[in-house]
């Protein structure tokens, strides 16, 4: 399985808070460090997994550029195509958790990824068109994720899309249509649908619509689970039980496990089960990408929801 996965790489700053988080004062916590971003942690989860994956994306020349290229190189990723940006600084994301491990707040700074523009998509040629799927994320400027589009209709190769956040997701649609694939939250599909998905007949008449005349729509609920739908076909998937640590890269390693399934031609139902396994695997870790996700474990945790 060879997959090529374009996007955002940056360096994650997590703070656990020991107690429910006060605005504006100081919070004891525990604060973790580690490489982060949409694409480069679904690119590390597929490693995981055992995929041949290739990463593309931009890095600044600095030390957290070299802290993610060493973790890069640790995951197996081939990073060949990286670019390391003179002048830029790496990307950053910094989250405040509450005790439980829910997202109180989070900013970013992804400029260096968003420098990756539509002349830097030709370079990717070859590597996307020896690839069974290629993966970008609405961490790209638009312009940048239509070349890509147009890079792998061209080579026939299929595309999956994840949407990142509300603000960016918008990004995605004029490439939508095109998706063989598409992975979001509730409210990131809310915001291409154009309505709320408040309810079961919503979700379902929004996957309808997002799915256009083929795409598989994968989205996560929080704490109710998943849905999926492509046309007509629509089914919803209850939260798989886990001791969660950190719900940071959960729907990361979903998309992975969606990626995977998608891969390897298994039922949209199976791979449903297999992508909730995923992020069921990485909320009981303290890391975006759980050192636990291996194939083995994943399969074990999905025949145990099956059972």
């Amino acid at each position: 399985m060879k997959i090529a996965v374009i996007g955002g790489a940056n360096v994650d700053i997590t703070g656990i808070s020991a107690a429910p988080l006060r605005e504006r004062d100081s919070n004891p916590a525990q604060v973790h460090l580690s490489g982060g971003g949409v694409a480069r942690n679904i690119a590390c989860n597929l490693a995981r997994l055992g995929a041949e994956v290739t990463f593309a994306g931009a890095v600044g020349d600095d030390g957290f550029g070299k802290f993610l290229r060493e973790s890069m190189a640790e995951s197996g990723l081939d990073d060949s195509a990286l670019i390391v940006r003179k002048g830029f600084s790496t990307g950053l994301y910094l989250a405040l958790l509450e005790p439980a491990g829910d997202l109180f707040i989070a900013v970013n700074d992804m400029a260096v990824v968003e420098s990756i523009g539509p002349a830097d998509v030709e370079a990717l040629r070859d590597v996307i068109g020896a690839a069974d799927l290629a993966i970008v994320d609405a961490n790209l400027r638009p312009e940048t994720l239509e070349a890509l589009q147009g890079l792998a209709a061209s080579g026939r190769t299929p595309l999956m899309a994840d949407a990142v956040s509300v603000s960016k997701a918008e990004r995605l649609r004029a490439i939508l249509p095109d998706l063989a694939v598409f992975k979001a939250n509730r409210a990131e599909a809310a915001a291409l649908a154009g309505f709320p998905l408040d309810t079961d007949e919503a979700l379902r008449e929004g996957c309808r619509r997002l799915s256009g005349s083929g795409t598989v729509v994968c989205l996560t609920l929080g704490d109710r689970g998943s849905c999926y739908g492509c046309g007509d076909d629509f089914f919803k998937l209850p939260v798989l039980p886990a001791a969660v640590v950190n719900v940071n890269g959960a729907g990361d390693a979903f998309a992975a496990g969606a990626a995977y399934g998608f891969c390897r031609g298994r039922g949209l139902e199976e791979a449903a089960v297999f992508a909730s396994a995923c992020a069921a695997v990485t909320v009981e870790s303290g890391d975006g990408v759980s050192a636990e996700l291996t194939l083995e474990r994943v399969l074990e945790r999905a025949a145990r929801y099956r059972a």
